[in-house]
């Protein structure tokens, strides 16, 4: 008798796999009416979400940005620049600026601006606030929402704070969803031309919301960039202000000086009028460095600051943006065939499954 008795593993062919999957066939044509009757319901389903669709209002700017870094070159590229050979702008700006738009120090300015929405004037966030109920917790009390009633962020309350908050997170939306925010920024790296969005639930809001954020964005991000070179500007002419004021004083004291000696003068005297000679072209010599560098940083300022030019603002009537009904119906027959297909198939393997245990047990 063998005490190593030969085990034989059933092998599985493709001629198998083929006739099992022909069984699968022939029970969901058996049972057709199911994965139908999950297809309509499907249907029905995307076509009761269909009649709660709300229109949006997409409202876009293009600009493009004409810009010098600086640097050490700064005066060559400002001259590339007048003769159409200036660098272009890196994707570094691009991304800052894109950056810059998301941050609330920008998006905070147009909240507060004052407009007419639906005949009714208020801040712009109040608007957000009642068209989208932010804030609203209708688990407590009646649900009535909160608004702005000034625009002091100084003495904002730590509720007003967390409102500002909250109507902020909407119009960037959140991190792991970017698509529910309602203003966007982008940028095409090919011809650098960029482009902010609004979409909004309201025509009027979209483009109040874009055109108000994209001045803001656009001061903002041109301050910044000339802040050094503005300050510098700024210093040389209080300088230059200075200077000539201190030589027209001279240059009046020295006249003064002559009026009274009628060219009469003793020797004691001629030495004040040399010491204002003197003290004249010193300054006037002074005055004329101080006039040099004045001109070079108007010119560097000039080269430094951005030019952000807008190509098209949004104007109305805005088309809304609407849900095709034709297209929901046919998503939702596809999810509730798929449905039902795998509700057919898992019932007959389960079905199988159930009978080889059965026998199994028996043997």
């Amino acid at each position: 008798m063998d005490e190593n008795p030969v085990v034989y593993e059933k092998s599985v062919s493709f001629r198998d796999y083929v006739l099992r999957g022909r069984t699968y066939v022939n029970e969901l044509l058996r049972y057709w009416y199911i994965p139908a009757a999950f297809a309509l319901l499907g249907a029905g389903y995307k076509a009761y979400k269909y009649s709660d669709h709300i229109p949006v209002y997409n409202a876009q700017i293009t600009f493009s940005i004409d810009e010098d870094e600086g640097g050490s070159s700064a005066g060559l590229t400002g001259m590339l620049s007048q003769m159409g050979l200036g660098v272009r702008p890196t994707r570094y700006n691009f991304d800052k600026i894109l950056e810059l738009s998301k941050s609330r120090r920008v998006v905070q300015e147009p909240m507060f601006a004052r407009i007419t929405v639906d005949g009714k004037e208020d801040f712009l966030a109040n608007h957000i606030i009642r068209i989208y109920g932010v804030g609203v917790d209708e688990e407590e009390g009646s649900g009535e929402p909160m608004f702005f009633t000034h625009d002091s962020l100084s003495s904002f309350t730590r509720e007003e704070n967390e409102l500002l908050k909250s109507v902020y997170g909407l119009i960037i939306g959140p991190p792991k969803n970017p698509e529910l925010a309602l203003l966007t920024a982008g940028y095409n790296e090919d011809s650098n031309i960029m482009t902010m969005n609004a979409t909004t639930k309201d025509e009027t809001l979209s483009i109040e919301l874009a055109r108000r954020t994209f001045y803001a964005l656009s001061n903002y991000y041109v301050n910044r960039a000339i802040e050094k070179a503005q300050r510098t500007y700024k210093i040389v002419s209080m300088k230059r202000d200075s200077v000539l004021g201190v030589l027209r004083s001279a240059e009046y004291q020295l006249a003064n000086f002559e009026d009274r000696n009628r060219g009469m003068l003793m020797r004691t005297d001629q030495v004040t009028k040399l010491r204002l000679q003197r003290e004249i072209a010193a300054l006037a010599a002074m005055y004329a460095e101080v006039l040099k560098n004045t001109e070079v940083a108007d010119f560097s300022l000039r080269t430094k600051t951005p030019f952000i030019q807008v190509i098209d603002m949004p104007i109305p009537p805005l088309n809304p943006s609407e849900a095709s009904f034709l297209r929901s119906i046919l998503i939702g027959m596809i999810i509730g065939g798929l449905i039902g297909v795998i509700f057919v198939a898992g019932r007959k393997a389960i079905r199988e499954l159930m009978s080889e245990n059965d026998a199994v047990s028996v043997t």
